[in-house]
């Protein structure tokens, strides 16, 4: 979703890192291997919304890989979901891969399509979103063989901050329990994610009443051995033929979360063709793509794919504002900063500044070896610990310079008595 203005936006760039991007939204972003993310916002004050606000998305078809991608971190949820209708697959062997929210530079509508695998035995693998320390963990759907086994990024594991197109605005951070989750319903506030088993696919909750606040859910339960079960949002790998077992999960949300005030509770098939075909409750329609040639998945350290113009959502409602929206310009621009260039990137390195730290590079954020990052945790203790010690040296002088002004002034006082 590029810039949501239609003038030329006022662009201010200041170089800030992941912690001070939760910070202006008020969270404590915690957790391991904080890395500086490249953001170039643009700022308009007549128009302080980002496109999904104004019922605008960029929609593309994409050649999803056949092997893993690595995963990113994104500091802003997907937007809900959106309805699409699903025609008769073209031959038994094709597989319905959509439509969910993928990263292009920003969040963009992934277009759902009947797929034949690049190979016979080849499964689909749903996208993956966790909240993990206050931000997204993505990685795109893709193709895989029966017998491989996915496992989520450990959490000790240093993530590379996805790029961020020029003039994209930030949206609202994710809010909801950690762990793996879907985006939420058609029509409902933008930031809350909806938790559910690792491998659910995202149009499990199109047919689910819009939430406008914490507490739907998506349970289901597949036995994959003796020791393992997919049963809630914090499993963390499985083989992929098992999740071919699952028939149906049931989607729940007490009548405080959603928007009708009423309880809900609903049996919804697992595959994704089969939940996207069921009458949805709020029908905001995914526009088709205008471009037919899929776009290759979003690869860190890549050049971005060429993204076509925004088009309309039909049927999305006026969308609930959201803590993203209501920040004001001023500091909107302090959370924004050029990316740096590949040429930048030599220069730093030749001139012998520490390039671990600075911003990702025009073509995606370099990844953060561990070893790096260990060092760079333990020169940040270091340097907080140095702080504490010159700041407590500070008031022990302080006190000690007050101490003797009240020795002077009683002094004086006993002179003139």
């Amino acid at each position: 979703m590029p810039s949501p203005s239609r003038t030329s936006p006022i662009t201010l760039r200041r170089p800030v890192v992941a912690l001070a991007i939760a910070a202006a939204f008020g969270l404590a972003a915690t957790g391991v291997a904080q890395a500086q993310v490249s953001v170039d916002i643009g700022v308009s004050t007549s128009e302080p919304a980002w496109f999904y606000d104004r019922g605008d998305v960029v929609s593309v078809y994409v050649d999803a890989p056949d092997y893993e991608p690595e995963p990113v971190a994104i500091a802003w949820a997907p937007p809900p979901m959106l309805v699409e209708d699903v025609p008769p697959p073209p031959d038994p062997y094709a597989v319905w891969t959509g439509g969910y929210w993928t990263w292009q530079g920003d969040w963009v509508w992934c277009a759902g399509r009947w797929v034949d695998p690049p190979r016979r035995e080849y499964v689909w693998v749903q996208p993956y979103y966790e909240h993990r320390a206050e931000r997204v963990i993505f990685i795109p759907g893709y193709w895989s063989t029966p017998d491989a086994e996915f496992i989520a990024p450990p959490i000790d594991r240093p993530i590379a901050w996805a790029y961020v197109n020029e003039g994209v605005v930030i949206g609202p951070p994710p809010e909801g329990p950690v762990g793996i989750f879907v985006p939420p319903p058609p029509g409902s506030r933008p930031g809350l994610i909806i938790p559910a088993p690792i491998g659910t696919p995202p149009a499990v909750v199109l047919s689910a009443p819009p939430v406008m606040a914490v507490g739907m859910r998506v349970s289901g339960t597949l036995a994959l051995d003796s020791h393992r079960t997919i049963n809630d949002n914090r499993v963390t790998n499985y083989r992929v033929a098992s999740l071919h077992r699952v028939a149906n999960v049931t989607v729940q949300a007490p009548a405080a979360a959603t928007a009708t005030g009423r309880a809900y509770q609903a049996q919804v098939p697992h595959q994704a063709h089969l939940a996207a075909a069921m009458p949805a409750q709020v029908v905001a329609r995914a526009p088709r793509p205008a471009m037919r040639t899929p776009v290759a998945a979003y690869v860190p350290g890549r050049a971005l794919a060429a993204l076509p113009p925004p088009q309309k959502v039909l049927g999305l409602p006026p969308v609930p504002p959201h803590r993203a929206a209501t920040v004001a310009p001023e500091q909107r621009a302090q959370m924004a900063h050029p990316p740096l260039t590949p040429a930048e990137a030599r220069q730093a390195h030749a001139g012998g500044r520490d390039i671990e730290h600075l911003p990702p590079t025009a073509a995606g954020p370099h990844p953060m070896p561990a070893a790096n990052a260990q060092q760079a945790s333990q020169r940040a203790q270091q340097e907080a610990q140095q702080r504490a010690a010159q700041e407590q040296v500070q008031r022990t002088e302080q006190i000690r310079q007050q101490q003797a002004g009240q020795q002077r002034a009683q002094q004086e006082q006993a002179q003139r008595a």
